[in-house]
């Protein structure tokens, strides 16, 4: 803590800084790390926090200078099958966008259901219903378990309504039933395992991968053609 009666900020901010230095100074690296992450956890969160903020900020300012043709998260990678800045520079050069036109794609985004990184996935999970709500997402690519959360309460599109009679028919061993905007049966979810960006990496046959991805599209997702072009490309 910051303390001292009858000094200035800037004084307290030096005689915290000198004490915890000296204390450091003792350690060896790895009691370095036990008290960093023990004494200061919690500033270290609300500054990842802030600084998701002013991403999502900073994200909103841009955005709202370019047309953007698909935008899509991707959360819980924790293989990285899914790079978001990989996959929006591969995916964009094969459009032929205008210089105002942009795809964007999310990686950074973590739901938990362990009680682990609370604030983190409150903050996620706020960022998806956010772009949501105001009909921004055209897909999320996530493990099966998020996909079954959101399922009970978020409205998600039926596939066959959005994908074209051909692509529905070639991916249709793929996709996962669940129960559209009406509470009707419908499909859902498409099954990512042999999209290129598993299948095609090898990362299906790799036994340390157990999660499963599903991509879903909410009700309300804006350029349903892009997708459909963007959809086909993962599976090409």
């Amino acid at each position: 803590m910051i303390g001292g009666y009858g000094l200035t900020f800037r004084q307290k901010v030096k005689k915290w800084h000198d004490t915890e230095s000296a204390k450091l100074r003792t350690m060896k690296f790895g009691e370095k790390i036990g008290y960093i992450f023990t004494y200061y956890w919690k500033w270290m969160l609300l500054f990842l926090i802030a600084a998701m903020f002013c991403g999502y900020v900073g994200d909103a300012v841009v955005q709202a200078h370019k047309e953007i043709v698909l935008e899509g998260f991707f959360t819980n990678d924790d293989y990285d099958l899914f790079p978001a800045g990989n996959l929006q520079r591969d995916y964009a050069a094969t459009l032929e966008l205008e210089k105002k036109q942009a795809v964007v794609f999310d990686d950074s985004l973590y739901i938990s259901f362990d009680g682990g990184a609370t604030e983190y996935s409150a903050a996620s999970n706020g960022k998806i219903i956010a772009y949501m709500a105001t009909q921004e997402l055209d897909f999320v690519v996530t493990t099966e378990a998020v996909y079954d959360y959101y399922a009970k309460d978020v409205p998600m599109a039926d596939l066959e309504q959005i994908l074209s009679p051909e692509l529905f028919a070639r991916l249709e061993e793929y996709l996962v039933a669940g129960a559209g905007p009406d509470g009707n049966a419908c499909y859902t979810g498409l099954d990512m395992t042999q999209s290129r960006y598993v299948a095609g990496t090898g990362a299906d046959q790799d036994e340390r991968i157990t999660q499963r991805y599903i991509l879903f599209v909410p009700y309300n997702a804006p350029h349903t053609e892009m997708l459909n072009d963007y959809i086909a490309y993962c599976f090409s």
